[in-house]
Formats: structure tokens, sequence, C-alpha cells
């Protein structure tokens, strides 16, 4: 038998053990035993909350163009971010400092510093939280609903659902033997419409005990031209400046000279 026939004939029985675990044991799955088989398949509670930062450095491809950017995000403890994206010395930042949203867009001409709005920020405020909201859900104010067993590209999952304090609605995809999440199908009301994204998750590593995703493809629901990003390293509680989050002060106000009236 040869290599690729054995991974195949592998995966297709991983696919049939998944479908037959969920048609056996799905009525017996209480939401409770689902995260909690979450959480020690992540690395367990007490190794997840002994992660306070983390600094992940990669690149990105955005959806419909054919460039690469270098990619970095930092996150640390209790809710602060910031990414960036850098193509060709210009940097696309985007940061949350624990209560304020701000960015810089000099793809499209402004160099500046300049305060996101509160629609912008959630999502910023939703990706600080790295553990995310199935742990410690009710301390967050966020609510868990177990949705049952749902097929994610013709393969079984389970899928739980968590409203957010803000609203957003995130559902999880979580593979039934792994148990780590696939996809998180993201439903948001931005400037009054509704918008949904799902973002999908592989190549997960182990770092300081912790599963992480490597790989990472998002876009609009139904899209097939995505985002990816791919992190070449994570490196979890590293010393952090505080200032990395910080809006930076914008130019100085010009001064208005001419005639007094």
């Amino acid at each position: 038998m040869t290599s690729k026939k054995l991974l195949a004939d592998l995966a297709f029985a991983s696919v049939l053990a998944s479908a037959a675990l969920i048609a056996s044991g799905a009525a017996a799955q209480t939401l409770d035993d689902l995260i909690a088989r979450h959480i020690a398949a992540r690395g367990g509670l007490v190794a997840i909350k002994a992660i306070n930062t983390l600094k992940m450095t990669g690149s990105m491809r955005p959806g419909g163009f054919d460039v690469h950017l270098t990619y970095d995000e930092t996150i640390v403890r209790p809710g602060s971010v910031r990414i960036n994206a850098t193509l060709q010395s210009l940097t696309v930042v985007q940061a949350y400092d624990g209560k304020d949203g701000w960015q810089i867009q000099p793809f499209q001409g402004r160099k500046d510093p300049e305060a996101l709005s509160s629609d912008d920020t959630k999502s910023l405020q939703e990706e600080a939280d790295f553990e995310g909201p199935l742990i410690d859900a009710k301390a967050k104010g966020a609510t868990l609903d177990y949705l049952g067993s749902v097929d994610i590209d013709g393969a079984p999952t389970y899928a739980i659902r968590a409203t957010l304090k803000n609203g957003d609605q995130l559902t999880y995809y979580l593979d039934p033997v792994a148990m780590l999440t696939v996809r998180i199908e993201t439903r948001q009301i931005a400037r009054g419409a509704e918008t949904l994204t799902d973002t999908d998750f592989g190549d997960y590593e182990k770092v300081d005990g912790v599963y992480f995703p490597f790989e990472i493809a998002s876009g609009p629901k139904g899209a097939t031209d995505l985002q990816r990003i791919t992190y070449d390293t994570v490196v979890a509680n590293a010393p952090i400046d505080p200032a990395t989050f910080a809006r930076p002060a914008g130019p100085p106000t010009p001064k208005i000279t001419g005639a007094k009236p």
C-alpha cells in the first residue's frame, strides 16, 4: 500500500469514526461535557490561564490579492491587542488598548493614527480574548447554546453558539475527535447591517502546553477567495511593552497665520 493510499484510507476512516461517534453519542452529550472536553483538548484550563501574552508572526495574503504581507499580532491580558501588516515598508496597524480602538491605514493615504468606530472596535475586543467565550462564558456576559451535530465541508462537527455581551454571535464548530475548533461563524450587526463571516482554523501546534492554530482563513460566508494568515512562530509569555497598544500622538495642529480681521 502506498503512503498516499494509506493516508487516504486513514482520513476516510477518521470521517467514518467521527460520524459514528456523533450518531451514537450526540444525545448523551451535554454542553458542559463538550466545553470540558474542548478545554482539555486545547491543553487544559491551568495551561491556558498561565498564558498572559502572545506574540504571533508570519504572513498574510488578503483575499483577492496576489501579495503576501508580513504579519504580526500581539495580545496581552486582560484585553489588549495590536495587529501589524507590512508591505513595502508601509504598515497597516489596528490596535485596542483595553479601552479604545485605533488604526493607521497608509494604503488609503492616511498615515496618522485615527480612532476606530465602535463597530470596528468590537472585532478587536473579541480578538483580544484569545481564550474565547467558551471559557468563563458567564463571567464574560456570554450565553452558550449547543446546536447539535452540523456538517462542515462534509465532515461532522459539534456546534456551540456563543452570544456575546455586545450582541455578536460566534458559532464554534468542534472536530468530534480532536475537539479543537475547525471553524467559527461570526454574526455581527455593523452600521445597521448584518454580516456573516466564516473563519477556518488548522495546523494546530502546541505552545507552552496549549494548542494554537497556525493556519487561519477567513472571509464573508460563502466566499471562496479568502484572507489567509500563516504563522511561523507563536511565542507565549514574552515581555510586552504596554506602550505597544497606546495610540501614538498625531501631528500637531497647524498654526493658522494671516492678517487679523
